[in-house]
């Protein structure tokens, strides 16, 4: 007896590891598969045939995605075989293989990745069993198909089921039409791949806590990406299906269309912007206003009294010589007079809404016109002009305002350029938002903004005392720039020049 254990003992060492592994995998009931990192077969089990009709010489160098159904290469390469690269461990997986005589039948696998321990070399390790009689039972497709048509396919509301890693594994119609899809271009998809970068770290946030069992459902608002590429509003939640250990099997998502209702919102959020420009415009108007009423009685005041002073000493004097020099005085007081009136004129002109014709007008247009009215000017002074409207072409606002305002700010540069160095002006537009902006620099001798800087475009100011001028240009420029939604600003340092900017509406605000 001593003698027979020592020769079973004597013959089972002497085995090669070789032919212990042709042993184990031949009796074994799974099919033992070992893969280069690309999926070569480089060792099939001797029960190959058993399982799927080829020797294991017939499969040694080939690659089984040759053997996959063509539905399921892709979904097999992004959830098994590229995790398990990675280095993620105990990756299991279901999947059609085509047997050798033809037809497919189900493998489920367990895979892993196998490190030599001596060349350190990577190889991927498959243990598969065949789960056709399994899955093709008359139950479990009656089943399916119940679950199917019950949870996805009647529902008006658009239904998703997800695996663990978020590829989405079936969708129903009405979340396919949802997205301008059908339903097999949406299968397979990483559910990342449908949603907007605008929220979409809120909703990889919640899953988290959803796979780490913190909660087990929620609920957002979020966009995803139309077939066209426009982005729509759903409203989703998000339901797990955990197994018994807790793990989450499937993800079953609820998708309800608020995109109308997101328009509308957006939709009433602009009408209420339009509005309270609409009311800073008019309160601007207001201030124009207040502003007008003290030009006339301030401005008006003074020559009128001039005019009634003079008058009475005319009657009062019977001197030829006295009243000659009264005459003259006479004639110095109207003209301030009717340089008031002028003025105040042009800005009822301006202040009249019907003088405000707004339409697409071209830029470069409008300031070559002005260009060639300053021409002799420009000439005269050496000044070297500069436009560049490539960034926007045009500007929904009245042509006639328009050259009015280059008219202004042209001049302005010419008459305040800086002696001691060439004139220089650039103009240029560019889009903001929804906004055309356009700039208007020079080098000229500036505007002492920290002391003037309340003032710049108030009416009748001036800022240099050598340099005549009405104070009139700048502050019809605010105003008419205001009372359509826009806006000017000014940024300028002695010495230095000065550079206006100016932001037009869009059409929507300029009606």
């Amino acid at each position: 007896m001593d003698n027979q254990k020592e020769s079973e003992k004597n013959l089972s060492v002497g085995l090669p590891d070789s032919e212990i592994l042709h042993l184990l995998t031949t009796i074994s009931r799974e099919l033992v598969c070992l893969h280069e990192p690309d999926g070569t077969y480089i060792y099939v089990s001797p029960n190959s045939e058993k399982i799927i009709g080829y020797k294991s010489e017939e499969l040694i160098g080939k690659n089984p995605y040759d053997y996959f159904h063509p539905d399921e290469k892709r979904l097999i390469q992004e959830r098994s075989h590229q995790p398990l690269l990675r280095g993620e461990e105990n990756i299991h997986s279901t999947f059609r293989f085509l047997h050798k005589d033809g037809r497919y039948i189900w493998l489920q696998s367990d895979n892993s990745l196998t490190i030599h321990p001596t060349t350190g070399k990577k190889y991927l390790h498959t243990s598969s069993r065949d789960i056709s009689e399994k899955i093709n039972t008359e139950a479990n497709l009656a089943l399916a198909e119940r679950r199917f048509k019950t949870l996805f396919h009647d529902s008006p509301i658009g239904l998703v089921l997800t695996g663990g890693h978020g590829y989405i594994d079936e969708t129903n119609e009405a979340f396919a039409r949802f997205l301008g899809y059908q339903n097999y271009e949406v299968v397979g998809k990483h559910f990342t791949e449908i949603s907007s970068d605008d929220g979409l770290e809120e909703n990889l946030k919640y899953r988290d806590e959803v796979q780490k069992g913190i909660i087990d459902n929620y609920s957002i608002e979020k966009q995803y990406i139309h077939k066209s590429g426009k982005k729509v509003w759903a409203y989703l939640t998000v339901t797990v299906l955990r197994d018994d250990l807790g793990h989450p099997i499937h993800y079953l998502a609820q998708i309800i269309d608020i995109n109308e209702r997101k328009k509308n919102e957006t939709l009433l959020r602009e009408k209420n912007d339009r509005l309270r420009a609409a009311t800073n415009s008019y309160l601007t108007q207001n201030k124009q206003l207040q502003a007008y009423n003290q030009i006339i009685s301030h401005h008006l005041r003074a020559p009128v009294s001039n005019l009634r002073s003079l008058l009475d000493l005319m009657k009062e004097s019977d001197q030829l010589k006295e009243v000659k020099e009264i005459e003259s005085h006479l004639e110095n007081v109207t003209e301030n007079l009717e340089t008031v009136l002028s003025e105040l004129i042009t800005t009822l002109k301006i202040q009249n809404s019907d003088q405000f014709q707004p339409e697409p007008v071209n830029i470069q247009l409008s300031f070559d016109n002005v260009l060639r009215l300053l021409n002799g000017e420009i000439k005269s002074k050496q000044a070297e002009v500069q436009s560049n409207f490539s960034g926007a072409n045009t500007v929904y606002f009245s042509k006639d305002f328009l050259e009015t305002i280059f008219l202004h700010l042209l001049g302005n540069s010419l008459r305040y350029a800086d002696p001691n160095r060439k004139l220089r002006i650039s103009v240029e537009s560019f889009p903001i938002g929804t906004q055309t902006a356009i700039s208007f620099s020079d080098n000229g001798i500036g505007i002492d903004l920290e002391r003037y800087g309340d003032q710049i475009f108030q009416l009748r100011k001036t800022f240099h005392r050598h340099i005549s001028g009405k104070g009139l240009g700048l502050f019809l420029i605010k105003y008419k720039m205001e009372s359509v939604g826009g806006r000017i600003e000014v940024r300028s340092k002695p010495g230095e020049g000065a550079t206006f900017l100016m932001y037009f509406p869009e059409r929507s605000d300029a009606e």
